[in-house]
């Protein structure tokens, strides 16, 4: 099944807020959220994590990586839920002490607030990004219990940013897998979010393409139930082989000029893409990233 709005994805695991930023809930002795969406959405995540436990408080927050669009409600969090554990790979932890990373947090938040109220048409009970303190560092095989019978294990998957964490649920076989796997769009299209380095990024879609999953969660409006987990995971790697080419054959074509590449790749990425989807200024950061990942590999080799 492929999953695009807010609601349960397996026993005990929910999808809340809107799907374009979503956060997700894992129920349990010791209930656990992953990601933390943007900042001006706390509000509504907090209202449906109150419904979902009903009396019961998250004691965990686990961060795929420090991207505005998934730390944004983080310090709405932690005032609401005073003692939530904040838990991060330790480059992200680095990253969220540094005043100009922070600064650029809090205006990619204002912007995505801007556009959350324009294309809803309302005012939002929103919530400013605030900093926040990290709890606990964790790194490659760490496992945390939720309870008795449910367990998290560490995964170190960068390639996306350096500081990127999937988490792996064995007992409900469901991954969180985050921009870590791409994010498609509604055509099937997949972006392959390397913006780190086009190699570091496949080694750790490969350890994930490895994994029995029933459930697979993606940063971006998409999950995945089933077969077609397995099938999203394997045909993500073919994906990222051909922007790969795709990319370079248009460097070669315009002499390495790579905005006349951003142009049009963006033109058959984004323009045309209905909302919800990423803030221009955040979209065009990561292109120019994916597109130079792939300029250093080919040049490279």
């Amino acid at each position: 099944m492929i999953i695009t709005q807010a609601g349960p994805l397996a026993k005990g695991l929910h999808m809340i807020g809107e799907p374009g930023a979503p956060v997700f809930l894992l129920e349990g002795e010791n209930p656990v959220i992953f990601d933390a969406g943007f900042a001006c959405m706390g509000p509504r995540y907090v209202q449906e994590i109150k419904r979902i436990l009903n009396g019961n408080q998250p004691v965990k927050l686990f961060l795929t990586h420090s991207h505005f669009d998934h730390c944004g409600a983080t310090g709405y969090f932690a005032q609401v839920y005073p003692g939530i554990e904040i838990a991060c790979s330790p480059y992200a932890e680095y990253v969220f002490t540094r005043p100009g990373a922070v600064q650029v947090i809090k205006q990619l938040s204002a912007v995505a607030e801007k556009m959350m109220a324009e294309n809803s048409g309302e005012e939002l009970d929103a919530a400013p990004f605030m900093p926040f303190e990290v709890g606990k560092v964790l790194k490659e095989g760490d496992e945390v219990k939720v309870s008795d019978s449910l367990t998290i294990q560490v995964l170190e998957t960068p390639g996306h940013t350096k500081d990127t964490l999937s988490y792996y649920i064995p007992e409900i076989k469901a991954l969180i897998a985050s921009e870590a796997a791409g994010i498609p769009n509604k055509d099937g299209y997949i972006i392959c979010d390397m913006l780190v380095d086009y190699d570091m990024y496949m080694d750790s879609l490969k350890k994930l393409v490895d994994l029995p999953v029933d459930v697979l969660v993606l940063g971006h409006i998409f999950a995945y139930t089933g077969e077609d987990a397995e099938l999203y995971l394997k045909r993500v790697m073919d994906q990222c082989e051909e922007f790969k080419n795709w990319v370079w054959d248009l460097l070669q074509e315009h002499d390495m000029d790579e905005k006349k590449v951003m142009a049009e790749v963006r033109k058959k990425e984004y323009d045309d893409e209905p909302f919800p989807k990423q803030p221009e200024p955040a979209y065009l950061l990561n292109l120019e990233a994916r597109i130079r990942a792939v300029a250093k590999k080919m040049t490279k080799e």
